[in-house]
């Protein structure tokens, strides 16, 4: 007769991530903050990687700010190039390489990334896979680092789709700095602003207002210094960030207001940016709800008009291959445990969540978007009342 001997152990890893928004983030000193990259007393050694852009233009003020803390960091940096086509296993297993002949230890030495959220999130790869885990540190220079990447636990690269490979790795600390936006490139800028739009639809109508208001105003100036309304569209879109995602950090829930835009949308990647892709995703989405009934003209309509007047597409042609769209959103449900969960506007500031939608329903709501574009698209389209 079989015999067995069965030991079972269930324990609970504790995770600890934090954010900072600055400003005069490259100005620090260990005066004013003398434990910005650690415990110094234990090791000043650090491995520091920058994208390449960045250290072009802050080449300067990222050395002083290394050199003020004393650190004994590989000048020059493990560089990387920027943009989606960098966010390959090629470039994780490059930092990988230059991380180990500069011997990184498990302990006491957190390397250091220096960029926009794809650099996030191949180093924070790296980190998660280099000794089965080292703690690391992030400064974020981009918009869409700063309201997106810095707060979530995710690290990957793509292969295939979008972040098939990865794990969950957060920086032990994450900052960033408006100072860093009034450089980007405006496409950089309006990609950064269509995360900001999730957060307003998803979960906060103060922030819709705001930016129906001072959006493209901020967008233009990119985030002029003591502006109220640039520091108040920061601020509560990271606090929303971190509110909304502390709470499920693993996704074991997969109704997530944060998907609000992340449906169809990595199926027009890497053809089109990330945020270019989730402002397309959230007027699909809306497209969708007024279809329904769930919001009205009046509701679709601020929403829409608010992606166009923050230079975001409402409709792309990337969208006319409906058939790479039902491909991504199938995958989205296998990632989501079999369940589409995509959530909906159900007014300003709140969202439901959709199990249902249809292949012929994708593709209406697409016609939808296009229509709209153009101003072709018929008012008697919804059920639903024209204020809602």
């Amino acid at each position: 007769m079989p015999r067995s001997w069965k030991w079972e152990a269930k324990v609970a890893r504790p995770v600890a991530w934090s954010t900072a928004l600055y400003d005069g983030l490259l100005d620090l000193t260990p005066r004013t903050e003398p434990t910005l990259f650690g415990d110094l007393d234990r090791s000043r050694r650090r491995f520091v990687t920058v994208d390449e852009c960045v250290w072009t233009l802050y080449q300067k003020e990222v050395t002083g700010l290394l050199d003020r803390y004393r650190l004994e960091w590989n000048n020059p940096p493990c560089l990387l190039p920027g943009g989606e086509d960098a966010k390959t296993r090629d470039s994780a297993n490059r930092i990988y390489d230059e991380m180990d002949a500069f011997g990184v230890p498990r302990f006491d030495e957190s390397p250091i990334a220096i960029g926009g959220g794809v650099l996030h999130d191949v180093f924070g790869l790296v980190a998660g896979e280099y000794r089965r885990g080292v703690s690391w540190d992030f400064i974020g220079t981009t918009l869409v680092a700063a309201i997106d990447s810095m707060f979530a636990l995710k690290c990957g690269v793509n292969e295939g789709w979008k972040n098939r490979s990865g794990l969950y790795h957060p920086a032990r600390l994450s900052l960033t700095d408006a100072r860093f936006f009034r450089t980007l490139e405006p496409h950089q800028i309006r990609d950064g602003f269509a995360e900001i739009i999730k957060v307003a639809v998803a979960g906060d109508p103060a922030l819709f207002r705001l930016l129906e208001e001072h959006g493209p105003r901020v967008s233009e100036e990119r985030f002029p210094a003591a502006d109220d309304a640039s520091e108040e569209i920061l601020s509560r879109s990271m606090s929303w960030m971190m509110r909304e995602l502390k709470r499920n950090p693993f996704e074991h829930e997969t109704a997530r207001a944060s998907y609000l835009g992340h449906n169809i949308s990595p199926g027009l990647e890497p053809t089109l940016t990330h945020g270019h892709a989730v402002a397309l995703d959230i007027a699909w989405t809306s497209m969708i709800a007024w279809r329904r009934g769930l919001i009205g003209r009046y509701v679709r309509d601020r929403i829409l008009r608010l992606i166009r007047s923050l230079g975001l597409d409402v409709w792309h042609p990337a969208m006319e291959d409906t058939d790479r769209l039902v491909a991504a959103l199938s995958d989205t449900a296998r990632h989501r445990g079999g369940q589409q969960r995509i959530p909906t506007p159900s007014r300003v500031g709140r969202v439901t969540y959709l199990g249902d939608v249809t292949t012929d329903e994708l593709r209406r709501a697409v016609e939808d978007q296009h229509q709209w574009e153009s101003d072709d698209l018929p008012a008697s389209r919804s059920p639903g009342g024209d204020r809602r």
